[in-house]
């Protein structure tokens, strides 16, 4: 039967981890084609999660707002959380997808040690002022001798058999993957943390903020309001906000907004002005400004590559 391209429509592309289909509370999960099974293009989405790509065989192209990498045999991608990506020219192919949220494995009431490192994670945009990526691609030449198939299909076998005890082995398999991002991302001169140096109560003093300025980003939102919030001076609240991400209050306020733009732009039909507007930024020219120095690409750019033909499925009529 002859097969005709679906109509493209635009429509809210958000994918939750925590869906009814998972079960318990267990906050991961991994995707992994039946033998036999052809790949599909997957449009530009986003979600707010890590999402841990290792291509089995085959080759496909990962398709990011500003740039592109090719994924071959025994390659892995990280995709940091609320990155736009989208992965399309599949070949016959197989792959290992394994998503997880990080804040409900490395941080708890109680548990410090993990929330010193997952905050300056989730805070980072995807390249720093140097041009750093954070979105990381480590090709088959690096993996080789190391544990991270290993863990990877561990993960796999565990979360399908579910044997007593399985949600340890895989919060296991995680903290491992995740250590050893972190450890390449220092090695190779991208250094998150501005500072390892933390106590509980400066942390629940910068959720404060933080909380604050993704409910709000929309509005005006000022240093000084967030540092009578959080009971500082404002002084020292610019000196602690900077020491403990290693990024001042107003570069992370821009980065909450354009982060909220990029999403709109992909998953409304709203024009760039209006969401602008809608995101916090007082005139869309200032808006499109900053897009592309941080994002490489203006707003209008980015909308038609989301639009490309390529980033849209094949189905049978």
């Amino acid at each position: 039967m002859a097969r005709r391209k679906k109509k493209r429509t635009i429509d809210p592309i958000y994918e939750d981890l925590h869906r009814v289909s998972l079960e318990g509370a267990l906050a991961s999960c991994l995707h992994f084609p039946e033998e036999g099974a052809i790949c599909q293009n997957i449009p530009i989405h986003y979600h707010d999660f890590v999402e841990i790509i290792y291509c089995i065989k085959g080759r496909f192209t990962a398709k990011m707002s500003n740039r592109e990498v090719m994924l071959s045999e025994g390659d892995m991608l990280l995709l940091n959380i609320n990155e736009m990506h989208g992965f399309y020219h599949f070949e016959p192919c197989e792959y290992y997808c394994l998503q997880f949220d990080p804040t409900e494995y490395f941080t708890s009431p109680t548990a410090l040690i993990g929330e010193k490192y997952i905050i300056p994670f989730l805070v980072s945009s995807t390249s720093d002022k140097k041009g750093n990526d954070y979105t990381l691609l480590a090709k088959k030449e690096e993996l080789e001798g190391t544990f991270i198939l290993d863990v990877i299909k561990n993960y796999h076998d565990e979360l399908k058999e579910k044997l007593p005890g399985y949600e340890l082995a895989i919060r296991a398999d995680i903290c491992r993957l995740y250590l050893w991002y972190l450890r390449r991302m220092e090695k190779n001169g991208i250094y998150l943390f501005g500072t390892t140096d933390y106590r509980q109560d400066d942390l629940e003093r910068i959720k404060v903020a933080m909380d604050y300025v993704h409910e709000h980003y929309a509005e005006p939102v000022l240093a000084r309001k967030m540092a009578a919030m959080c009971n500082m001076s404002y002084s020292y609240f610019s000196r602690f906000f900077r020491h403990t991400l290693g990024q001042t209050f107003s570069d992370y306020l821009l980065f909450v907004r354009l982060t909220e733009a990029e999403k709109l732009l992909i998953s409304t039909t709203k024009s760039i002005s209006t969401i602008a507007m809608d995101t916090g930024f007082s005139t869309s020219s200032y808006f499109i400004t900053q897009f592309k120095k941080h994002r490489h690409i203006t707003p209008k750019q980015l909308r038609t590559k989301v639009a490309s033909p390529e980033l849209t499925s094949d189905w049978p009529a």
